[in-house]
């Protein structure tokens, strides 16, 4: 187990050292890693926000009628 745990932390220096490299060769490379960060981080937290939404509503924890009233026509 332990080996498979080093084996994994080495495995993301290099990946970081190699992400560095490419993101020095060119200025260019750089923005579009930059980029490319930012809008799976976005997209990741946007999806989690959907799920965590959807877990609330679903245990009966959602926002759905928070600061709402019902509409006149449905008294």
């Amino acid at each position: 187990m332990d080996i498979v745990v080093a084996a994994q932390i080495d495995m993301l220096f290099r990946f970081v050292t190699v992400f560095g490299e490419i993101a020095t060769a060119d200025p260019i490379s750089a923005v579009l890693l930059l980029f490319g960060a930012v809008i799976t981080v976005l997209s990741s937290a946007f999806f989690g926000l959907l799920v965590a939404g959807a877990a609330l509503d679903a245990f009966g924890g959602g926002f759905s009628g928070l600061g709402r009233s019902p509409p006149p026509g449905a008294k």
